[in-house]
Formats: structure tokens, C-alpha cells, sequence
């Protein structure tokens, strides 16, 4: 499998589960599985009543990947990437109805702690330090695999982190982006799959939460209760998503499914796992009725190919 297959795998996987989970997004799992009568998600569906998108037809990404394809354009542009990069592609990427990913990215619910940083870089904050410490919600996260296409394995670390600071300043928030980044590095790598926190990360609330998610995950077993309804902390998201990636190992349309499904923010935990399997086993372990009834199919094969193109790969990060 080439390189290039496992970034489009990414990318896709990210868009799906996005797109997958927006139907139910603060909706309960139990809720979910009674809808569903499995507690899988296998097509798009418009949001459900009492989802925060209903009404929204299917197969329509949210902020997840509005954000993600910004974070794509700006690794794979050819200038240094800094703080400031990142803090004026967002700006430019998802400004109200000029944007190139605005509708998609204000369509889609954005959370407050994401639209709170950009009105405050509107009005001239600093980029390295705008995101507060107090936000440590999943919006750094959601958005970051595009940084692990970088060569470089430090690189993705530095830059997951800068990129995260510019909206959210929580540390344990700063490290879960960095994680998923990583996440995606070693996938795209060839790196073994472990169920450890990846090397590199060590922050103590994210790793105490990381081993709170993956206790009892066994491969091919069920989806253990307490990875339901995960809350919506950077730190949690992302050890919740990699357990649920974890459980269903070798089955990543599966996987994707089971976090769609799972309750409360499913659109970005199902994004992450996507990212993550994605990256793992590539575009053609997708389910083709996903990628082809995807909106958007446009603007994210535009990113694979820029993100495919030479730049990214020889960054080597700030």
C-alpha cells in the first residue's frame, strides 16, 4: 500500500465518520441503537430529531472536516509552518460565506471554544497564545490528522501542538491533538498498532484517561459500555475514539460504524476514528457507498492531492 493510498484513506475515513455521526450527534446511544435497532451506523441518514444538525440531509460533513481541510491546505502550502500560518488560514478558510470551507464549516455546528479563538483573532490576538486554558474541548483534535502526513515524526508533534494553541490552550486538549496526529504518522508508517499511549505524549490527564478507555477493550469483542456517550473533553475523545478504533481492529468500516453510533459528539469521535483506521488500512478498506454518496468529494480530493503533491512530505515542521 502507498503512501498516498493511506493519506486518502485518512482523509475519507476522517469525512465519513463525520459525515456517519452527524446524524446523531448528542443523541444517546441507547437512543441511537433503538433508532437502529444495531448499534452500528451503516449509511448516511438525515439528522435525527434532537441531534444538534437536524434538519441536515445525508452524507453531509460537518466543522470536523471544514476544519481538517484547512489544516490539509496549510501543510501541504509551501511556506514554514507556524502559528500564525495556521491562525490566518483559518481566518481565510472559513470566514462567513467567503470562505472556501465556510458553509460546510458553519453549517456544521462549530463548537464555542473553536468560534470564541477566531473572533479573538479577528481582532489581532497572538496565534501562539490565543486558545485559553480553560478550553479543552475537541476542536484541536477533530482536525490535526492532516499535520500527520508530515515526514517527520518530531515535526508532527511540534505542529499538532502549535496548531492546537491557536483554540484551545488546555494541556491535556494540546496533547490529545498531538496524539491523533501521531496516530496517523505511524499508521501511514507502518507502525505496529498498540493499544499504549503513542511515544511522545506525556501528559498525566490524558494518560490516566487513555488507560481508563482501554481497560477491557478486547479485539473483536463488543464495544464496552463506559465507550459510550464519551464526554466531549479533548482527552477523552481521543482515547475514547482509539479504543473503539482498538476493539474493532481489522475492520475499519466496522469500527467507523460502532463510533458513529456510540452517542453524545459522534461526528467527531467516528471523524477520529476514521482518521485513524483511514490511515491504517487505506482508501480501498472504505466502504465505496461512503466515499461516492460523500458531499464535498471535490474540496477533500483537492486536499489528498495537494497533501500527495511533494510538499508535505518533505516538511519538516517550524
Amino acid at each position: 500500500m502507498t503512501r498516498a493510498d493511506r493519506i486518502a484513506g485518512s482523509m475519507y475515513g476522517a469525512a465519513i465518520g463525520d459525515a456517519l455521526g452527524s446524524a446523531f450527534e448528542f443523541i444517546d446511544a441507547a437512543t441511537i441503537h433503538r433508532t437502529l435497532r444495531e448499534p452500528f451506523v451503516w449509511d448516511y441518514r438525515p439528522a435525527e430529531h434532537g441531534s444538534l444538525l437536524h434538519p441536515r440531509e445525508p452524507g453531509r460533513p460537518t466543522d470536523d472536516t471544514a476544519m481538517a481541510l484547512s489544516v490539509a491546505a496549510t501543510v501541504a502550502c509551501d511556506e514554514p509552518l507556524t502559528a500564525e500560518l495556521f491562525a490566518r488560514r483559518f481566518l481565510t478558510d472559513l470566514e462567513r460565506d467567503k470562505g472556501r470551507f465556510s458553509e460546510m464549516f458553519w453549517r456544521g455546528g462549530p463548537g464555542g471554544a473553536t468560534t470564541r479563538a477566531l473572533s479573538r483573532l479577528r481582532a489581532g490576538a497572538d496565534p501562539v497564545s490565543c486558545g485559553h486554558r480553560e478550553d479543552g474541548g475537541n476542536g484541536a483534535a477533530m482536525r490535526v490528522h492532516p499535520v500527520g502526513f508530515l515526514s517527520d515524526r518530531d515535526s508532527v508533534l511540534k505542529v499538532a501542538a502549535l496548531q492546537a494553541r491557536v483554540t484551545h490552550g488546555h494541556p491535556a486538549a494540546v496533547a490529545a491533538a498531538q496524539t491523533v496526529a501521531v496516530l496517523v504518522h505511524d499508521a501511514i508508517s507502518g507502525r505496529e498498532p498498540s493499544l499504549e499511549l503513542p511515544i511522545g505524549i506525556d501528559d498525566a490527564t490524558l494518560a490516566a484517561t487513555w488507560r481508563a478507555m482501554h481497560r477491557d477493550v478486547i479485539i473483536g469483542g463488543p464495544l464496552p459500555p463506559h465507550l459510550r456517550n464519551i464526554a466531549m473533553s479533548g482527552w477523552a475523545t481521543v482515547a475514547g475514539a482509539h479504543a473503539i478504533a482498538s476493539t474493532f481492529a481489522g475492520e475499519p468500516e466496522r469500527a467507523i460504524a460502532a463510533a458513529a453510533a456510540s452517542g453524545g459528539d459522534t461526528d467527531t469521535v467516528a471523524s477520529i476514528v476514521g482518521a485513524i483506521v483511514g490511515a491504517r488500512y487505506g482508501l480501498a478498506a472504505l466502504p465505496l457507498r461512503g466515499v461516492d454518496t460523500l458531499h464535498g468529494r471535490d474540496l477533500i480530493d483537492s486536499a489528498i492531492s495537494a497533501c500527495c503533491s511533494g510538499l508535505c512530505a518533505e516538511k519538516q515542521g517550524v
